[in-house]
């Protein structure tokens, strides 16, 4: 078997594997369905702004009340359980949107509620596969596995919004809930087959097995952390400026494309496919980049420049080229950022967090960094009637550059790479009281830190 550092390599793992066919056929799954309720929303059914904003709350909402139990949930019950739960879950929910479809009673009421189960299943499955990759690769090596699942998940993005279309194009918005009914039924299969996935409770200390806590403190325990740790409060306000700018322009995109520039499902599908080549670049270089410019600078610049490449977007109908172009650039420029950048935070997030609280840490982070998408998209159509399209996306990309002053008002953005003596002891069993990772982290005192990243 080949070996790397006397370990077996990424691709000789065979959970590993399985958990990278898993996370693809979910990927498959969400860009099809999510191309497929905007055109299913806007077109089909005729929404309003408001009511595309409501779903796509919805869509992303689950956060803001799940994150934090599920995180708990995740450090207690097998992961593996709980990816196959995820997917056998959207399965049904996504499939009964084709057949209210051929019933001739689909309605925007049953979109709100699929969106809202899709979403509480997604937090599911992306805590779970958040909390079971360190165990299945090691700590070290998140960040290498993270560029190859984000090299997946670009590709995706690639092949599956013009599929989508395509397929949209020829047949009616709520058939391609079909394709995305059975790939997700395909990645709970392959998450079904996993079979060596470590149980991290077995790998504790027997007095941190002992001392395991009952649920409601499990579920406070991981926000405390977050709360009481600088350096992770600074990357969850970063990660929530950044995601309040994203759940604006999510929510505005589908209007501004099909209603204001006009463009077809068709064209819309391939604009996303065409941009979603950024992606897979930003997997590509993402490791170099990150070697060259550090873990920490590359993550800044990355959200700097991501008002900069949002900008195709509103400036397409003045731009000297095809609206499709101007989209399809937006979205090659936005993919690659953001990948770039995950790439950099997921080897991250991975060092700061105690291996104890690996689940609850994540998902409270993520509550409030995730969570605050649905609010972007609420204030986005309660704004767009009052302004327009247009101005509530520029608004939108302004937010997301907020996150530049959060990261210089700490110390994080003053570093090139994460000092080791920031990162956490696998073993650290309490939340920090001094504000701290780790008692040698001095420099990150909570009179350092600011009061206030998927930026994650």
């Amino acid at each position: 078997m080949p070996k790397s550092g006397g370990r077996p390599r990424l691709w000789s793992v065979r959970d590993y594997r399985l958990l990278w066919t898993s996370n693809g056929f979910g990927d498959i799954g969400a860009s099809f369905a999510s191309l497929a309720m905007s055109v299913t929303a806007v077109l089909t059914l005729h929404a309003s702004a408001l009511e595309v904003a409501v779903i796509e709350a919805l869509g992303n909402g689950a956060y803001l009340v799940l994150g934090v139990p599920v995180g708990a949930w995740a450090d207690h019950v097998p992961p593996k359980r709980l990816l196959v739960a995820a997917d056998a879950a959207r399965f049904l929910a996504v499939l009964s949107v084709p057949i209210a479809f051929a019933m001739h009673a689909l309605t925007i009421a049953q979109l709100i509620g699929v969106a809202a189960v899709t979403s509480a299943a997604g937090v599911v499955f992306d805590i779970a596969h958040t909390t079971v990759l360190p165990s299945i690769v090691g700590r070290d090596r998140v960040a290498a596995a993270s560029a190859q699942l984000s090299t997946v998940d670009s590709t995706v993005t690639v092949v599956a919004p013009g599929l989508a279309g395509a397929v949209i194009a020829r047949t009616a918005g709520p058939v391609a809930y079909v394709v995305t009914a059975a790939v997700h039924f395909g990645s709970s299969i392959a998450a079904a087959a996993m079979r060596t996935v470590p149980d991290r409770r077995a790998t504790l200390p027997a007095s941190a097995s002992a001392e395991a806590p009952r649920f409601m403190r499990s579920v406070t325990e991981g926000l405390r952390y977050v709360l009481a740790t600088p350096l992770q409060r600074t990357y969850m306000f970063a990660a929530a400026s950044v995601n309040l700018g994203a759940g604006m322009l999510g929510a505005m995109q589908a209007l501004f494309v099909l209603r204001s520039l006009g463009m077809s499902s068709a064209q819309f599908g391939i604009a996303l496919s065409v941009g979603g080549i950024g992606g897979i670049v930003g997997a590509a270089l993402g490791m170099r980049i990150r070697g060259a410019l550090g873990e920490i600078r590359t993550q800044v610049l990355c959200y700097a420049l991501l008002p900069i490449a949002v900008a195709p977007m509103p400036l397409a109908p003045f731009l000297p080229i095809p609206v499709t172009a101007s989209i399809a650039a937006e979205e090659f420029l936005v993919s690659f950022l953001i990948v770039v950048a995950s790439i950099s935070t997921s080897g991250i997030y991975a060092r700061i967090t105690p291996e104890r609280l690996f689940g609850r840490v994540t998902a409270a982070r993520r509550t409030i960094g995730v969570g605050v998408i649905p609010l972007g998209s609420l204030f986005a159509g309660v704004l767009a009637p009052l302004v327009g399209y247009d101005a509530t996306i520029w608004i939108g990309a302004a937010l997301m550059f907020g996150s530049v002053p959060i990261f210089f008002s700490s110390p994080v953005g003053r570093q090139r790479d994460l000092p080791p003596e920031w990162e956490a002891p696998p073993s650290l069993s309490t939340p920090p009281t001094t504000g701290a990772p780790s008692s040698s982290a001095a420099p990150l005192t909570a009179s350092d830190d600011a009061s206030p990243a998927s930026a994650g």
